[in-house]
């Protein structure tokens, strides 16, 4: 099979695993994507590696055949619409004969959507947010634009198929006007640098414990929970402090993530930071700032329970990377990822946003910790799960069916 593979800044995505990974599976992989390291936002940049062909383009340079309509465009469609819609046209056309494009992100798909004209090219786009989409949740801030969801409903309507990257995802995306018919649900794959750690878990949760502890100034005999996200309203973390306060009066909270800053609430942070005032825990809670990638599995592990109280969060890597070091999660019902760790016995889903019942939840996880063989089998469990061969292999056989 022949497979087309659109998705621009390849390099800092799980999708490069995925391409690399049906390449060694033998299928014929050609990828267009945009890179500061292309010196043309018109003229590709064309090599191989590792099986995976790239077609590269400047992901900053105007291409100079449309420089004008990009400088007249820029107000409402951004500096270089008509470079990566050109771009993409060119592309496709050059792959017509591919058997099916991926397509990674509904805004990119936007350009296929109008690049593929005239052109006979079947597409699954994968969707990876609930944004503008038309659904009954809110939070602070949660964006809004008449607009963007007019072109994300055409994108979709548009496509041959829908990738959900979980069920979360395909519920929003039929509640706001998706045909469920196009729609199939394939977890993402575990990245590479979330392998489990070489070793005994144990003693990798052991010395994690005494370096993130000491680090954070966690007291070596408090029980520790732990969130590990951006800060920002969606990730519902109000309830995370709230837990915390209902629950046992020995455990402490470190909230790791970059502040954002929320519309009518201002700084994230502040705000969390008061509500732990205000409920007399604030000597209990401890914000570390954004944690480097690799060094996430390290303070996961040194926790006791990992808490994601999201309001919507499609899939959540978080509440994956725990599992693997043996952390188990306290997940709200609308964490994508959800389903499958509590397949593998790394966590439970907390059905309400009531803070008793998070915290109640919170002490009976802390008062009955998984053993080592537990952990060990979770985390197992989920990394086949989870397998980018698996995932590939699955996604193949979706493709073909439809």
């Amino acid at each position: 099979m022949k497979l087309a593979i659109v998705a621009p800044g390849i390099w800092g995505t799980v999708h490069l695993e995925l391409a690399r990974t049906l390449a060694r599976l033998g299928q014929q992989v050609v990828v267009y994507t945009e890179d500061g390291r292309a010196p043309s936002g018109w003229h590709f940049t064309r090599f191989s590696e590792e099986g995976v062909a790239f077609w590269v383009i400047s992901d900053t340079r105007r291409a100079a055949p449309v420089w004008l309509l990009d400088r007249l465009g820029k107000p409402w469609l951004g500096r270089r619409f008509f470079t990566s819609l050109f771009a993409v046209r060119r592309f496709l056309k050059a792959q017509r004969d591919c058997d099916i494009a991926l397509v990674e992100g509904d805004w990119i798909g936007l350009f296929v959507a109008l690049a593929r004209r005239g052109l006979p090219l079947r597409w699954v786009v994968g969707i990876h947010d609930t944004l503008y989409l038309r659904i009954p949740i809110d939070y602070p801030g949660r964006p809004r634009s008449r607009w963007r969801e007019m072109a994300k409903r055409w994108v979709l309507d548009q496509a041959t198929s829908v990738r959900a990257n979980s069920f979360v995802t395909r519920d929003a995306l039929v509640q706001g006007g998706c045909d469920p018919e196009k729609i199939f649900v394939l977890p993402l794959h575990r990245p590479a640098w979330m392998a489990i750690p070489n070793g005994d878990l144990e003693d990798y949760r052991r010395l994690a414990r005494d370096d993130i502890r000491s680090r954070w100034s966690v007291p070596a005999a408090a029980s520790l929970a732990i969130v590990m996200c951006r800060l920002d309203a969606v990730k519902g973390l109000e309830l995370a402090v709230d837990a915390v306060a209902a629950g046992p009066g020995h455990c402490w909270l470190l909230i790791c993530g970059g502040d954002r800053r929320v519309a009518g609430m201002g700084s994230y942070r502040a705000a969390l930071e008061a509500r732990a005032m205000r409920l007399g825990i604030a000597g209990r809670v401890v914000f570390a700032g954004a944690i480097d990638k690799l060094q996430v599995a390290r303070h996961l592990a040194a926790a006791d329970v990992h808490l994601a109280p999201s309001v919507i969060d499609t899939y959540n890597y978080s509440v994956v990377e725990a599992t693997f070091v043996g952390t188990p999660s306290l997940m709200s019902e609308t964490v994508g990822a959800g389903p499958w760790v509590v397949e593998a016995g790394g966590g439970e889903i907390v059905a309400t946003r009531s803070p008793p019942a998070w915290g109640e939840r919170l002490g009976q996880r802390l008062a009955h910790p998984p053993t080592g063989q537990a952990r060990r089998e979770a985390a197992d469990k989920l990394a086949a799960i989870t397998h980018p061969e698996r995932i590939a292999n699955a996604l193949l056989a979706a493709l073909q069916a439809r």
